[in-house]
Formats: structure tokens, sequence, C-alpha cells
């Protein structure tokens, strides 16, 4: 019988591995500008959130253990479609996701080496290519050198919190609610992608060497740490009032570390940005290549996309469509002179969604047990509450679900005879 590898100091280092990402590289800045000091009412509100989320996250993966995660959860709980929209839902949120780390790293690097908008560009087409052409010839990021990654990250973050404490200057905390109480609302729907990732453990559930005890233990401890360090990389970015401009809302660390450290603390920062996000999204397009593949071998996929590499085992048919697809999302960014607030509510309004259903899966599947089902209750609440601070946004995962029925109802059952889609018939 096979060692299972996980214990608890493995499973906050996994837990803290999946939601610290490029997103805490940037997302201080953004939300202090969107919401000023005020915006760190919108990290409490996330923190506090996240607890019982990913206590329920942590609860279903123990009860239910299944590498399909979240789609897995909803499909037994409400059936096939939700089931299926839920994974295109976290596939659509993921592959726009990469767009996102890819411009964060690129992004890093040009104000560190001065490089033009077009540069940045091809530094960002450049982080996506590695990490396609790495995973077509089955090259992925090993869990311990992703695990080396995250601890560099975490490292930048302690450091670049501990040299910028004694910068803070409080009268940069008024006026603490400039931009009224709704942006503070919306500060949070942007927070939401910082800390997407709850989720991703569920699928390694069955490596737990004691799932009853360690899976939420590691949560609690990792959402501790996690929230800890968010809150107080908030309070520096504020304090030291690095906000406010494209440099500052977009690489507030490096800027951080420029003005107390040196330049050579910038240029330092932006190639360490530069590898964790190659490496982040090196780790994405594993997993969505992956995501891809059983969406298509279940009928939600077109059939095309459910073929295996005879020699890797790797479905590179869905490799090249998630490159393709966020290679495609850094040209129009670009093109369109987008900025990280447009792009990264459609992640996040499909993101929220995810969350809702999985917690009103929670509600279901957890209902013989009291303090998980009033976790799921809890969460399932909050997370509705968020959802109007999408505003017009929330028009995005309408979208997803009309191609999803497109798909379904039109387009599979056209193509189904000739074997271009997947004839896969769904569960009644």
């Amino acid at each position: 019988m096979q060692d299972k590898p996980i214990g608890l100091y493995q499973g906050i280092a996994l837990y803290i591995a999946a939601v610290l990402g490029s997103g805490v590289l940037f997302v201080s800045g953004v939300t202090a500008s969107m919401a000023g000091p005020a915006s760190i009412i919108s990290w409490l509100v996330v923190i506090l959130i996240s607890f019982p989320l990913a206590y329920t996250f942590a609860s279903l993966a123990r009860k239910y253990p299944d590498a399909g995660g979240t789609a897995t959860f909803v499909r037994i709980s409400f059936g096939y479609h939700l089931g299926n929209i839920v994974g295109w839902f976290y596939f659509v949120t993921a592959v726009v996701g990469q767009t996102i780390v890819s411009l964060t790293g690129a992004f890093y690097v040009s104000q560190a080496f001065g490089f033009s908008h077009f540069e940045t560009t091809l530094i960002a087409i450049f982080i996506l290519v590695i990490a396609g052409v790495s995973n077509y010839y089955g090259l992925t990021v090993s869990g311990k050198v992703a695990l080396i990654l995250s601890a560099c990250l975490l490292v930048l973050l302690l450091l670049t919190v501990l040299v910028s404490l004694p910068h803070i200057d409080w009268d940069n905390f008024s006026p603490f609610l400039p931009s009224g109480w709704f942006s503070v609302g919306s500060a949070i729907t942007i927070i939401f992608w910082s800390f997407f990732g709850w989720e991703a453990i569920c699928s390694l559930a069955n490596n737990f060497k004691r799932p009853e005890k360690d899976i939420a233990k590691s949560t609690v401890i990792s959402a501790i740490i996690i929230g800890v360090l968010f809150l107080a990389l908030s309070l520096v970015t504020i304090g030291t009032a690095t906000y406010g401009s494209i440099e500052s809302n977009l690489s507030p660390i490096g800027v951080m570390m420029e003005e107390t450290v040196g330049i050579g603390a910038k240029i330092v920062t932006a190639i360490l940005a530069l590898i964790i996000c190659t490496g982040t999204v090196n780790a994405f397009v594993a997993s969505l290549a992956q995501l891809g593949y059983s969406l298509s071998r279940d009928g939600a996929f077109p059939k095309y996309f459910s073929r295996l590499d005879t020699s890797t085992q790797i479905p590179r048919r869905v490799v090249l469509l998630v490159i393709s697809f966020a290679i495609a999302g850094v040209l129009i960014t670009e093109f369109l002179s987008m900025t990280f607030n447009d792009i990264l509510f459609i992640p996040t309004s499909l993101g929220i969604l995810v969350y809702i259903f999985s917690m009103a899966a929670g509600l279901k599947l957890l209902k013989k047990y009291k303090i998980e089902w009033w976790a799921s209750l809890v969460s399932f609440i909050l997370c509705l509450l968020v959802v109007p601070f999408f505003q017009l946004y929330i028009f995005v995962p309408l979208i997803v679900v009309t191609i999803y029925v497109v798909y379904m109802k039109v387009i599979k059952r056209l193509f189904a005879q000739k074997g271009v889609l997947s004839s896969h018939v769904e569960p009644k």
C-alpha cells in the first residue's frame, strides 16, 4: 500500500502555496487605489469570510474525496449540468487568470528595467509560451519546486512588510473613506482574486495521512497565516501611500522595496516576481489541462480535447487551447489599454459563483454535521452579499452559461454524428 505523503505541515504548506499567488504582488495597491485606507476593511471582510469558506471546502474534501473537486460536489448535489457549468466557470476563471499572472510578472520586470509597453507584452507572452512548451512535453513544475516558489513569495512578503513598517505615516490613513462605502464592497470583489485556492486542495484529499484531523486543522492554521500576511501588506501599502499611480498599483511590492532598500532590491524583486509568476502559470496550465481533459471525457467539452499523447499521457490539445486563450487575453488587454481592475472582474465574478454553488452543495451534503453545515450557511450568505458589488460584470457568468447551453443543446448535437464532438450522453 502506497504511503500517503501529506501530513499536517505539508498540508499547511500546500494551502499557503495554493492561495498565495501572483495576486498578492499587486492587489493591495489596486484595492487601496479603489477605496483608499478603507480598503483595509475590505481585506478584513474577505479574511473573515475565508475561515468558514475554507473550512467548508476542507469538510467537503474530507467527506467526498474526489479529483473533480468543486465540480464533483455540485454534480452530486444538483446534477450533471450544474456540475459541468461550475467546471466551465472554473476553467474560464483559471485561463483568464493566467493572462493576469503573466502580465503581473511582465509588469514587475518592465518597471525595474524601464521596458516599453510592447516589451511588457512580449515578456507576458514569453511567460505563457514557456509554461505551454514545458506542459506540452510533460515538464511540469514538481510539488517541491512549487513549494519552493511559494516559500520565496512568502519570504518576499515578510521582508517587504518588515522593511516598510518603519516608514508608515499614520497621516496617510486620513481621510479614511475617500470614495464612499460602495468602493469598499468593490474592493472586496477584487480581493477575492487573492483568496482563490481554498478549493484547490480538495482534489488532494485522498493523499492526506490523517484526513479526518489534518485537512481541517491545516486549513484553519493556513487561513490565519495568510490572513495576517495580507492584512500586514495592506497596512504597509496604505501607510507608505504606495498606490495611486500605475506603477504603485501594479507593482507595490517592487516600489516599496525600492524606496526602503534601494533600486537593487527592486530588480531582485522583479526577477523573483518573474520566476514566481512563471511557476504559477506552469502549475495552473498543468491543472487546467487535466480539467479540460476531464470535461471533454465527460461530454462537457468537445471530444477533440479528450485525446492524450501516447508517450506522455498529456492532453496536448488542451494545453494549446489554454495558452492560446491566455495569449489572446494579453494581446486584447494591451490593445484595448485595459487595466487589471477591468480584467479581474472576469475571473472573480465567475469564481464567486463557483464558491456560492459549492457552499450550496455543502448545505446539502453536510446537513448531518452541525458545525460544517453552519460553516456552509455562513459562507453561502456572505458570498451572496458580495454579488451586487460586481454590478454589470455579473453578466460574465451568464455569458458562459449561454455558451454552455448553446454547445450542449445545439453544436454538440449537430456534430456528434460526425465524431467531431463528444457523443457522450448526459445522465438524466
